[in-house]
């Protein structure tokens, strides 16, 4: 007798003659498709009307076994890649950092030909959670915040070559840290108010390695001088408000602390991405771009569901749904089979998360 299984697939993904898996539910109920639904070019069409960006489809355990197996496989020529990709740009850095000299061009290569192909594969923000490390931070925190900032702007709408510059504009929103010297760029432990004070000139030392260089664009040099400013006008290095900062800025502010708090570094543990969706939701009315927060939040969730994830009382659980509101906690269920609506339970927490 055959076994079946649901996964999780993108909608833009699906192909006529699937089955769907489980009920497809908008936020307000409504039932889109019911289970075991066929899927046809209208119905496909239907879920994308809808704003629906997952679904559960089934399968038969022997059909899906290769690409279970594969998945490993998967992840690791992400990996791969994405090693391949922080050696360029430690290599560019250096130049940078020694030779005082901007290899523009290869950088734009690296951006175009490698950052671009690894912002647009599935999963791309749950493979990044999988190859992080806390060596080379400044090299990977600024091909995460590309890779990021692709993902994000792809869900804003950007294409071509706003794409592309959106995506350099992320390489090298932390460019100016070239200039800064390593012992205070790698203290392991807090910056006196003075070594602060010199790591904030980071945007205005990137802003004036590039700007006379020929070929870069005003929305990449705003990038790399305002990704720090904050709608409020709490930010640096001038302290403009929303209105002043440019889009490609916005962007990468939300991308840069997404990555920032999600990444072990020296002076700083890690935290969950569950709580960075919290504290992005709290900054969205203020210091962030409310929009862009809105549009990272409402796609980001697609991401976590499925995740394996310890909670604060140390039980492991699955991630199963999170509500289709901004900053909604989710509903999970433990190994031990009980399920918890962790918008309801607030002394529970995600502290972790295990398995992509």
């Amino acid at each position: 007798m055959a076994q079946y299984v649901n996964k999780r697939i993108f909608v833009s993904d699906l192909t006529p003659g699937l089955e769907i898996g489980k009920a497809v539910v908008t936020e307000e109920g409504t039932v889109v498709l019911t289970e075991g639904s066929i899927l046809t070019p209208s119905l496909i069409e239907r879920l994308r009307q809808w704003g629906i960006l997952t679904v559960y489809i089934r399968k038969e355990q022997d059909t899906v076994s290769a690409p279970e197996s594969g998945a490993p496989n998967i992840q690791r020529l992400f990996a791969d890649q994405y090693e391949g990709i922080v050696a360029g740009v430690r290599k560019s850095f250096e130049t940078m950092r020694y030779f005082k000299e901007v290899p523009l061009e290869q950088l734009k290569e690296l951006a175009e030909a490698s950052v671009e192909v690894l912002s647009d594969a599935i999963g791309a923000l749950n493979h990044l959670q999988l190859v992080k490390r806390q060596d080379d931070y400044t090299y990977r925190h600024s091909l995460n915040v590309a890779v990021i900032t692709g993902v994000l702007g792809r869900w804003l709408g950007y294409y071509g070559m706003e794409m592309k510059n959106l995506i350099l504009a992320g390489l090298l929103h932390d460019v100016g840290k070239t200039q800064i010297p390593l012992e205070v760029l790698n203290k392991p432990g807090k910056l006196s108010p003075d070594e602060m004070e010199l790591m904030k000139k980071h945007t205005t030392r990137g802003y004036n390695m590039l700007r006379e260089l020929p070929g870069i664009t005003q929305g990449v040099l705003y990038g790399v001088l305002q990704h720090h400013e904050r709608m409020d006008a709490s930010g640096y290095p001038i302290g403009v408000p929303g209105e002043k900062i440019h889009p490609y800025a916005k962007i990468i502010a939300v991308a840069d602390i997404y990555d920032a708090m999600t990444s072990n570094r020296a002076y700083q543990k890690s935290v969950s991405p569950f709580d960075v969706v919290q504290m992005l939701t709290q900054e969205m009315f203020n210091k962030l771009d409310p929009e862009i927060c809105a549009v990272f939040l409402n796609n980001v969730r697609d991401y976590f569901v499925g995740n394996i994830v310890e909670l604060s009382d140390g039980r492991n659980a699955e991630v199963l749904y999170i509500a289709q509101f901004v900053g909604a906690r989710p509903i999970v269920r433990t190994a031990d089979g009980e399920f918890i609506d962790l918008e309801k339970r607030k002394d529970l927490t995600i502290v972790n998360v295990l398995k992509t």
